[in-house]
């Protein structure tokens, strides 16, 4: 009996890797290391890893997609039945977008179902898996997303760089879809072109890859200078529940966090409770970037660092230790809660707000419906008398309100 030819993985960065590796991953070894010396590898599929299985490279290998492959980069081999025990660490993951277009950025419908099949520019695809692993590892220019994530419990992201080029809208670093549990996204950095990470229990259309609630997730540690949105929180008929949001550092020039209902599902409720934001040391940015896209307008940074967007529903909300340090003429408030959005219960703790500008910052701005307003030890300080803004501003309903040891000083 003839035994099947060896199938070679030449690390050569011009040679296409795609079978070699894969024929590792498909030989049934529990630890795939791609082999060494070889740094630069080239593939033109998408691989697919197995259950019980890690895949390691070092730290500074590169991994890049070829030129006009127009496929995701790695996933799990079992969409359907679902796959358990999966690990990937290491790498640089290159995305290669200057010679990539996928359907997003093609023009298509973007309204369509989501399809398997779809390239939806997605460099690293988990659908249906428990007990996942993504760690030590490098994300470079996407044409979307960095990460999308569906179907999971019991996970964790870790210590992941975002190297993009900016040259694509809808550029996220890590994009979870609804039905995942029990999960832990912690020390990210680096700058994005859209959410760094994303919670969209409900997407919609073409990147809904799951739908379902979000529940009992931790993301901590952030770093951005010049970002987009640290986190945002979409529900559109599916719950979020049990966030807990800590250490987020930099400049951001959309928002912090924004919780939205959007028009994914059209007329289906949000439902966002249970929400801890503890341990905010941000900014807006001072200068615009350096090679910004046409919809990318020095206008966005009028966006308050946290937002409540209309018919959005957040039933339970605490905002603790925020520090924020504002530079920027005519910043934008720090908490705004939108007209036709309610939240249940506020709670805003420990914030220092210091306005070296010469134009007046808000703390809180609500148009919205508030049932109960708790605000404790936060102290604004204005460098100049004309700079000293408002604690509230309300021009909505708030039911119930206290504060204690507030101040705004000069």
């Amino acid at each position: 009996m003839n035994k099947p030819m060896p199938v070679n993985v030449f690390g050569d960065g011009v040679s296409d890797d795609t079978d070699g590796i894969q024929a590792l991953l498909d030989s049934g070894a529990s630890t795939v290391f791609l082999p060494k010396p070889s740094q630069n590898y080239l593939i033109s599929r998408t691989l697919r890893v197995h259950s019980g299985q890690t895949l390691q490279l070092e730290r500074t290998a590169v991994i890049k997609l070829a030129n006009h492959a127009h496929a995701h980069m790695l996933t799990n081999a079992d969409h359907d039945s679902g796959n358990s025990m999966i690990s990937v660490t290491g790498g640089i993951w290159d995305g290669n977008n200057a010679y990539q277009t996928c359907d997003y950025h093609q023009g298509v419908d973007w309204h369509v179902p989501y399809d398997p099949m779809r390239y939806l520019g997605v460099l690293i695809q988990f659908n249906n898996v428990t007990d996942l692993r993504i760690s030590n590892l490098t994300l470079k220019d996407p044409e979307a997303f960095g990460i999308q994530l569906g179907y999971l419990q019991r996970f964790s992201v870790e210590d992941i760089t975002f190297d993009y080029n900016m040259l694509r809208l809808n550029m996220d670093g890590v994009h979870l879809n609804g039905n995942c549990r029990q999960g832990r996204i912690a020390n990210l950095k680096g700058a994005t072109n859209d959410d760094m990470v994303a919670l969209n229990a409900d997407d919609g259309w073409m990147y809904e890859m799951s739908r379902g609630p979000i529940e009992d997730i931790q993301v901590d540690g952030l770093w951005a200078e010049n970002g987009y949105t640290a986190v945002r929180m979409l529900s559109s008929g599916s719950p979020i529940s049990r966030v807990r949001v800590s250490n987020i550092f930099g400049s951001f020039r959309y928002f912090v966090t924004n919780f939205t209902n959007e028009t994914a599902h059209p007329d289906e409720p949000s439902e966002i409770s249970d929400i801890v934001i503890d341990g905010v040391f941000c900014s807006k940015p001072t200068t615009p970037m350096p090679n910004p896209l046409d919809s990318d307008d020095w206008g966005c940074h009028n966006r308050p660092f946290f937002w409540v967007e209309p018919h959005t529903h957040v039933r339970n909300l605490n905002l603790q230790n925020i520090i924020r340090r504002e530079r920027l003429e005519n910043a934008p408030p720090t908490v705004f809660v939108s007209e036709n959005s309610t939240i249940d219960h506020l709670a805003i703790s420990n914030a220092s707000i210091n306005n070296e500008a010469s134009t007046p910052l808000d703390f809180i701005v609500n148009e919205g419906t508030i049932g109960s307003l708790q605000i404790s030890s936060v102290h604004m300080n204005a460098s100049e008398d004309d700079a000293k803004g408002n604690m509230l501003v309300n021009r909505g309903s708030i039911r119930q309100q206290t504060c204690s040891n507030c101040d705004v000083a000069e």
